[in-house]
């Protein structure tokens, strides 16, 4: 049954690596309008509806795997964004692969299934998670047993169970439609011949450039005609998606000077209470950020400003409050002891019924384990039993199986305090039994350092943070600022006048997660996108940790292709640059006149010539122009020691002489290329990459700025 404690802890890995969509969004209901709470749906894929019920069902059940993985009880605002983030990812991926294993015809069946849980080569989960502890092997009578005891387990664990057959059956019709792509991969020998030699072929080139640059721009006249047909042209090349620009002042929640004064005399007040304190532990849990630590300090661990003193006084020592990384801090000396800093021990762990951490297969009762534990502790006192060995028949710690039980050195204070003390309070060489949250220890201390001296130091720490009413004040103040700004102009004066830093935040898209200043900016972001929010709009006042935020909108990107107003700023530079080119043409075709000597048209252009060797026609860059793509394009199309016509360029506009092409030998395999082709068409199917293009495919209505 062991077996079943380690699915269970892999459970939530599982459930991320198959890819099954178990999460959705925690929908909130702030700032969001009547009209988008009439949306139910947080996405439509392939005309099928995700609704909000699907989502937040699934997302409490990944949300609750991704806790366990990570052993935390909460997460921060940006893993559960990131959590949903992926959620997403994962449920677009399943539908469209699905709607791709229903086209083909694809399956697992019941019968492949079977085989690839109890078959003679399972799956590699399977292979994984079913293995012998003794000899780390694969154990198919392991998967038997585990299968028959399926009635018996509780319905959780019968749950786990379904969730790592739904990953295997996953994975494999993943598998199988891999390879149904990559094996469908061909490359007709014409194609490939063709291909291979232009990548093979290089080149040896001669060429003068005069660069656009050198005509001012005041000779240039860009007109209507000029960008409409840019536009026509190139218009797809600026297709956008949806996004906001916004401009935010932020109102700094501090403590006010009555506030550290208010502070102080609390400070001093607990530290007059402190000096008298009977109960150390419990008072500093009372009154301190954070709780009593029972640490044993040695030189040099505790904070420099009271290592010194502490490790130079009498029990019962004080340090006065003073302020460090704001706030305060106090401390009195409790206790002073030799202790060794690190110690060497060997144990055996008996676990019992209800103890942390026992698997399922630990049966035993409290007692049962106890009188085991008094007996293993006469065996080993006994000379007849050597510990390591039994530790190894006999131990339910899992790590006993590779160490036989050997804990090597650990630092004192790093293990549960019942075996820390036993092992301290010990001699080398004796052994003893400790009692823990885990069960029984029977013990051999195996050394110890040479015992240093250590101190215990309550400390009590008071944060320097705002009051309830400096918050109040602030909130009035940003309620002010919004209150008053009605418009860009009247925003950008009242920040101007209040000396708060007005900051901007261009092209915010829907599901962004990033405004400088903000720690998790996901309200402000929902609000730009909400139906009726424009240029203009003013937000309500957003309430952060420690500020408050005021937005403004200041530019409505919408999805599609801009009009040629929008992006005529965008385009003039490259108009611009490109008639500059036909204006270089017929000045080069005008001072050259009837030459054909490459070096008399670079003295007559005032230019030189440059010599570019191993051109190969996936080259981008010429040394001196820049990205001259397709210049170095066409060199393998031109005739060699033939001068050319001026040809324009990105930057430039050149005369090219080809000296020589080096082409591939007739006789090298060209069909090693092809398999690298084919090796690197397979990779980018294992990578998934061509899932993206399936997605691009589906039509996907994405709702979610709606919902978080």
């Amino acid at each position: 049954m062991a077996v079943i404690g380690t699915i269970r802890k892999q459970s939530g890995l599982l459930i991320i690596i198959i890819g099954v969509a178990l999460a959705a969004f925690v929908l909130g209901d702030f700032l969001k309008p009547r009209s988008s709470r009439a949306v139910v749906n947080v996405a439509e894929v392939l005309d099928e509806d995700i609704s909000y019920s699907q989502f937040d069902a699934r997302y409490e059940q990944n949300l609750e795997a991704q806790k366990r993985n990570q052993n935390k009880e909460t997460l921060t605002s940006e893993e559960v964004f990131r959590l949903k983030q992926q959620t997403w990812d994962q449920l677009i991926e399943q539908i469209v692969l699905q709607n791709e294993y229903n086209k083909l015809g694809l399956v697992v069946s019941a019968e492949e299934l079977f085989d690839q849980i109890q078959g003679d080569e399972p799956h590699s989960y399977i292979l994984q998670y079913f293995k012998d502890p003794q000899t780390n092997e694969y154990d198919p009578e392991l998967v038997r047993n585990y299968i028959k005891q399926l009635d018996q387990m509780d319905a959780n664990s019968r749950s786990q169970w379904d969730v790592f057959v739904e990953a295997i059956k996953e994975d494999r019709i993943r598998s199988k439609y891999k390879s149904l792509i990559s094996q469908a991969y061909f490359m007709p020998d014409t194609f490939m011949y063709y291909d291979f030699n232009d990548k093979k072929a290089t080149a040896k080139i001669r060429l003068v450039g005069a660069r656009y640059n050198t005509i001012d721009d005041s000779l240039v006249t860009v007109t209507d005609q000029d960008f409409q047909k840019y536009y026509t042209d190139y218009k797809q090349n600026y297709e956008q998606d949806a996004s906001r620009d916004i401009d935010y002042v932020i109102f700094d929640v501090k403590p006010s000077s009555k506030d550290r004064k208010t502070i102080r005399e609390d400070v001093f007040s607990i530290f007059e209470a402190f000096k008298t304190s009977d109960n150390v532990p419990l008072f500093v849990n009372a009154e301190s950020d954070n709780r009593f630590d029972s640490t044993f300090f040695k030189q040099g661990e505790l904070p420099v400003r009271i290592d010194s003193l502490m490790l130079n006084s009498p029990v019962g020592a004080f340090y006065d409050p003073y302020i460090e990384d704001n706030s305060w801090h106090m401390a009195k000396l409790v206790d002073i002891q030799f202790r060794p800093d690190s110690m060497k021990a060997s144990h055996i762990l008996i676990g019992y019924t209800g103890a942390m951490m026992a698997g399922e297969d630990v049966t035993r009762t409290k007692e049962e384990a106890m009188a085991l534990a008094d007996s293993l502790l006469n065996v080993v006192k006994s000379s007849s039993g050597d510990i390591n060995a039994l530790a190894k028949d006999f131990s339910d710690d899992p790590s006993s199986a590779e160490n036989a039980g050997d804990m090597g050195w650990f630092a004192d204070g790093s293990m549960v305090y019942p075996f820390n003390q036993a092992v301290l309070t010990n001699n080398v060489g004796e052994y003893t039994i400790a009692e823990s949250m885990f069960g029984y220890h029977v013990i051999k201390i195996t050394d110890k350092q040479d015992p240093i001296k250590k101190v215990r130091v309550a400390m009590v720490d008071v944060g320097i943070s705002p009051s309830q009413e400096t918050f109040q004040e602030i909130f009035t103040k940003a309620s002010e600022f919004q209150g008053r700004a009605t418009d860009l102009n009247s925003f950008d004066t009242l920040a101007t006048s209040m000396g708060l830093n007005k900051r901007s935040a261009p092209n915010l898209i829907a599901m962004g997660n990033r405004i400088a200043g903000l720690d998790y900016p996901r309200g402000v972001i929902q609000w730009t996108f909400i139906e009726g929010i424009d240029i203009g709009s003013i937000s309500p006042v957003f309430t952060m940790e420690d500020k408050y935020v005021v937005a403004i909108v200041t530019k409505v990107t919408e999805k599609g292709i801009p009009t040629i107003e929008e992006i005529k700023d965008i385009m003039e530079p490259l108009i611009v640059k490109d008639l500059k080119g036909d204006i270089m043409l017929e000045q080069m075709k005008e001072k050259v006149g009837q030459s054909s000597d490459i070096y008399q048209i670079a003295e007559k252009l005032s230019s030189k010539v440059d010599t570019v060797e191993n051109v190969t026609f996936n080259m981008r860059n010429i040394a001196g122009y820049g990205n001259e793509a397709n210049i170095l394009g066409s060199v393998f199309t031109m005739e060699s020691n033939v001068l050319s016509q001026p040809i324009k360029g990105n930057n430039a506009a050149f005369y090219v002489i080809v000296d020589a092409i080096d082409k591939p030998k007739e006789e090298e395999d060209y069909k090693i290329y092809e398999r690298q082709l084919l090796m690197n068409f397979k990779a980018k199917v294992n990578n998934n990459s061509f899932t993206k293009t399936l997605e691009e495919e589906a039509d996907v209505v994405d709702n979610r700025v709606k919902f978080y």
